[in-house]
């Protein structure tokens, strides 16, 4: 294992965020990207887009050339959400990745967050089964961290993912990314730090 690295894989359905709302979630995102920066963990990020009817794209690049606001923080008016299958699609490929990478290469860390708003309505190839049960096989074999930021509680449960590990984003607050995106970094950051006193 390469005990300087942290893989970071992120998850986000953000198709429900209100183009007035646009601004507030990518100031809070690039704020929580420069958190991480600061850590002085190396680190590689994977994302996936998710905007329906369009490419599904996964990036994998050093967190200082991952864009964070270009992995599906935008909404296409068709309130559909294909959460299921994008984050078990970027599962599994990225567990062929690193199966496939030579063990003295392979990160050390490997932290998800799941950013989902109400529940899953488009997806065709997983169901909340399917994937819960891939969380718990990476979660307890491979030991990856699992977050999950969601407006909609049912989702932790339906996932498996520990309530103190998930985020709830309150629609009333009048910036609603800003506390989440904190409470995330701070659980993120005392991660990355713990990785780094381990090097």
């Amino acid at each position: 294992m390469n005990n300087k690295l942290t893989l970071q894989l992120f998850a986000f359905d953000c198709n429900a965020i209100s183009a007035e709302r646009h601004d507030d979630a990518l100031r809070a995102i690039k704020k929580f990207g420069a958190a991480l920066r600061k850590t002085g963990r190396e680190q590689h990020c994977s994302g996936i887009r998710f905007v329906r009817d369009s490419d599904v794209r996964i990036c994998d690049l050093p967190l200082q050339k991952f864009k964070m606001d270009k992995i599906g923080v935008q909404n296409d008016g068709t309130g559909a959400c294909a959460l299921l299958d994008r984050a078990s699609q970027l599962m599994y490929e990225e567990g062929v990745r690193l199966n496939d990478t030579p063990e003295p290469e392979r990160p050390s860390q490997v932290i998800m967050t799941i950013i989902v708003f109400g529940r899953d309505n488009a997806s065709v190839n997983c169901t909340y089964e399917k994937l819960r049960e891939m969380i718990a096989l990476q979660r307890d074999v491979y030991k990856w961290k699992f977050f999950l930021m969601t407006d909609f509680t049912i989702n932790m449960e339906k996932l498996g993912i520990a309530e103190e590990d998930t985020i709830i984003i309150k629609k009333d607050e009048k910036n609603m990314f800003a506390r989440p995106f904190e409470e995330l970094t701070e659980k993120m950051v005392e991660l990355l730090n713990a990785a780094k006193e381990q090097e």
